[in-house]
Formats: C-alpha cells, sequence, structure tokens
C-alpha cells in the first residue's frame, strides 16, 4: 500500500507541475476532449479528486465491493460530478492552482490519517488500497484527458509505473465483468478503451 499512495504523491506532483509550466493555464476556456468540460473544469476535477479521501470513513465488518462493482457507478453519477466540479471550478475563477492544491493537501491529509483496511466511499464499501487504486485512475485518465484536449502543450507526465497500475486494474476489473482478460497490446491505448475514451465494439466497455 505504501508504494501505491507514493505513486498517487508523485504523480500529482508531476501533473500539478506540468499543468502550471505547459502552457495549458492559457486555455482554461477552451472546450475539453470531455463533452460539455472546459481545460478549467478538467483541472479542476484533478485538484477535486483528492476530497474523496476527506468523505472516507472505516467500514469494519462490511463486504468491500470489488473495483469493477464500485466504478460501475460513476456512470449513474456521471451527471451529478460535472455539475460538482462545474460549480467547484467557477469558485476557484482567479486562483485555479490555489484551489487544486488545497484539494490535494486535504486529500492527502485525510489519506494519511487512514488506518483501516475496508472504508466507506461515496458508491459504498472499498478496501482502502482499491480506493487509492481510483485515485490513480483519475490522474491517469484526467491527465490523458488534458494532454488532448490541449494537442499544443503536449501530453502530460503519466508515470509508466502508474500507467501499468492503472491498467491492470482495469484488466482485473474487466475479466471480474467478463470472465476472461482483455486484449491489451498497449497500455494506455487499452485505458482509453476501458474508460469510454476510445469507442469499442466490446458490449463489455466502457467499464465506468
Amino acid at each position: 500500500m505504501v508504494i501505491v499512495r507514493d505513486l498517487l504523491r508523485e504523480q500529482w506532483t508531476a501533473l500539478r507541475a506540468w499543468i502550471e509550466d505547459s502552457g495549458l493555464l492559457e486555455h482554461l476556456d477552451d472546450p475539453s476532449a470531455l463533452e460539455g468540460w472546459t481545460v478549467q473544469d478538467l483541472i479542476t476535477h484533478t485538484g477535486q479528486s483528492f476530497l474523496a479521501f476527506t468523505l472516507l470513513g472505516p467500514a469494519s465488518g462490511a463486504t468491500p465491493l470489488s473495483i469493477r462493482s464500485y466504478i460501475s457507478h460513476y456512470q449513474s453519477a456521471a451527471q451529478q460530478i460535472a455539475s460538482g466540479t462545474r460549480e467547484l471550478s467557477r469558485s476557484f475563477t482567479g486562483d485555479l492552482l490555489g484551489g487544486v492544491d488545497r484539494c490535494a493537501v486535504l486529500g492527502f491529509r485525510a489519506l494519511d490519517g487512514l488506518t483501516a483496511e475496508v472504508v466507506r466511499g461515496g458508491r459504498g464499501a472499498i478496501t482502502l488500497d482499491d480506493f487509492v487504486l481510483t485515485r490513480l485512475l483519475e490522474l491517469v485518465v484526467h491527465g490523458d484527458d488534458l494532454g488532448r484536449s490541449v494537442r499544443e502543450v503536449g501530453p502530460a507526465p503519466i508515470n509508466g509505473n502508474v500507467v501499468t497500475e492503472v491498467s491492470q486494474m482495469l484488466i482485473d476489473a474487466y475479466i471480474d465483468a467478463t470472465g476472461r482478460p482483455p486484449e491489451v497490446t498497449d497500455e494506455m491505448a487499452w485505458i482509453r478503451l476501458a474508460t469510454g475514451r476510445t469507442a469499442s465494439d466490446d458490449t463489455s466497455l466502457p467499464l465506468l
């Protein structure tokens, strides 16, 4: 678990520096690769994802959901997530970086205080290890979204070990859903397929 937490911190540090230094901030009002979201909304959401740690509590005795079951609830909550992100994004206008930094500080502080093996998140009970993986998923997917939204700034700096962790998480979720492994020849391409960024003929996709 310590390794995954370290990966989360390292990935956020790299992504946060890229957001500030790449020229991305010159495109805040541009539409992003996600329909209905601006670049500012997407940046806001990367920080907002850490606030989920502040809402976790111990779930002693609860049977944790699998990652597949947990992330499958994202789709039904999509409108609620989008509305909350836009509202927070508006509140960050004029101090976007300060806003996302505050989210990350609060999130990591809450994570450092969590000791329970199973916690209750917004979609149900889940192991803490798996929940940290869902935050890595957020950084990888939305970092990639940002790079595809403003192509002149180049791709987001996504750690290869993080990509592997997230790819394997989605492979496990796919096996859980179908009973068979997916064909994966490129980890980032697979992540885009599994999360609906790339269209697929596979009726089991996207996973969220």
